[in-house]
């Protein structure tokens, strides 16, 4: 027959053994790991304890929010580690462009500013060299060189203004195919003349000139030649005549070409 089970004075069943032992063992754990004794831990806080059927309702919750957090990732240290280097590497690249960036916009400014000013001083330059060859070539008239926009040397247009003798002053758009070729060499010999190079080649320059435009063509070329060597390829008799030395091309037997150079002085 079984024995009933014995109940202590409050109406509570009295402990197993293993109950107890683990009654036991807590205290000791308390104080073995957080240094503390269990009773300094119970606080009276003047509210009535939860009930059961709140405590199973506060356990499903808890279980609830692990679950939709998932499992755990062990490997997340070295993921966000991986991470965290790759972003300071990214990090100092932007930088880095970002300061590219500035210094290449303080060069552009930079740069700007020096075009304007070399710009500014060229085109003064050539403009008067200009002014004193075009009437040379043209036995009188004047010339000069416009600036389509004042304010704003690297995006202006430069416009060429002359007056022939005998004629108004208007563009050059307006002179006659002699005129403008003439035109054209008067400002290439004013270039010419602003920063002389030791070498300089002229390739059918003269082919439109007459002959009265011609003889002051060539006495501009051997007044230059003084201090630079020219080059002309040209079928022109007159300017053959005033070169100094020639070099032509012959072909004595078909299919062989040969070079024939003389010395006219």
């Amino acid at each position: 027959m079984a024995m009933p089970a014995r109940r202590s004075a409050a109406g509570f069943s009295s402990p197993s053994p293993k109950s107890g032992s683990t009654c036991i063992i807590l205290p000791t754990t308390c104080r073995e790991k957080y240094d503390t004794d269990l009773e300094s831990l119970a606080t009276d806080t003047g509210e009535e304890s939860p009930s059961r059927d709140q405590l199973l309702l506060d356990i499903e919750d808890l279980r609830g929010r692990l679950e939709r957090m998932g499992e755990v990732n062990l490997a997340a240290i070295g993921e966000y580690e991986e991470l965290t280097t790759r972003f300071q590497f990214m990090s100092q690249q932007k930088e880095d462009l970002e300061k590219s960036i500035t210094d290449l916009q303080q060069t552009i400014v930079k740069l700007n500013r020096i075009c304007r000013l070399r710009f500014k001083e060229s085109f003064e330059a050539i403009n008067e060299k200009f002014e004193a060859t075009f009437p040379r070539l043209f036995r009188g008239g004047k010339a000069r060189l416009v600036l389509t926009d004042e304010n704003d040397f690297l995006e202006t247009g430069v416009d060429i203004i002359v007056q022939p003798p005998g004629k108004k002053l208007q563009s050059i758009t307006l002179l006659s195919g002699g005129e403008k070729a003439l035109t054209a060499v008067s400002l290439l010999f004013a270039i010419f003349l602003t920063k002389p190079s030791p070498f300089c080649f002229l390739d059918e320059v003269d082919a439109p000139l007459d002959d009265a435009n011609l003889d002051r063509f060539n006495e501009m070329i051997r007044e230059m030649s003084s201090h630079s060597q020219f080059v002309l390829v040209t079928h022109n008799k007159k300017t053959m005549e005033s070169a100094e030395m020639l070099y032509g091309i012959t072909m004595a037997d078909p299919g062989v070409s040969k070079v024939v150079s003389v010395r006219m002085n």
